[in-house]
């Protein structure tokens, strides 16, 4: 409890202080990785400790750069926890880790986006891509993952322009927004309203 608390304190003081950080994120990255390989940790600190990469990354912009590999390579290989269809419990747990999952993507893109060098995401379009498509058929997913799932759409597409225009088109990427659409929630309904925008405006460029 003690170490989830922590973890949420350096997210909030990162978006506080912002690029004024960048000389402890060496350390903090460090102990957030060690956190996430220590068997003997509660699950419950994962999702926070993922979605504080996002918070890091949109706290100093191209500066995550050296921090990029390691923290997709944690995050593809958290998003490769699934739980079964009768056990709420581990479905409530999965459910947060990708809610962390979406929010560190989210930020990781933010952060290189403000900082020029969404470049170096080029080569990790496809897994992103993969965990988004995933979440479309996930019977079991919730309504903050599937609003978070179709924001991180329209900030990939926002991002990424045509460079993903192929991704953007496929079936499953409608069928995301069309359901953030149908979900009756006021929030989910505004980000897929401008993220169908987005991703209608990478698609009609030749």
């Amino acid at each position: 409890h003690v170490c989830t608390i922590a973890v949420g304190l350096v997210g909030d003081i990162a978006r506080a202080v912002e690029a004024k950080i960048q000389p402890y994120c060496t350390d903090i990255m460090s102990a957030l990785m060690q956190s996430l390989q220590n068997q003997s940790l509660h699950r419950s600190v994962k999702p926070p400790v993922l979605s504080c990469f996002g918070d890091i990354a949109m706290a100093i912009g191209a500066a995550f750069e050296p921090y990029l590999q390691v923290s997709l390579m944690m995050l593809l290989q958290a998003s490769q926890t699934r739980a079964p269809d009768d056990d709420e419990e581990l479905i409530e747990y999965v459910n947060s880790l990708r809610e962390g999952i979406l929010e560190a993507y989210t930020g990781i893109i933010q952060g290189l986006k403000d900082g020029n060098r969404v470049d170096v995401l080029v080569p990790y379009v496809e897994a992103i891509m993969t965990f988004l498509e995933m979440l479309s058929v996930d019977e079991t997913r919730d309504y903050e993952v599937l609003g978070k799932a179709c924001g991180l759409v329209g900030d990939f597409a926002s991002t990424m322009g045509v460079r993903v225009k192929d991704q953007m088109s496929k079936p499953f990427v409608a069928k995301l927004l069309r359901e953030g659409q149908e979900s009756g929630d006021e929030t989910i309904v505004d980000t897929c309203t401008w993220a169908n925008g987005v991703v209608a405006q990478i698609l009609q460029q030749p």
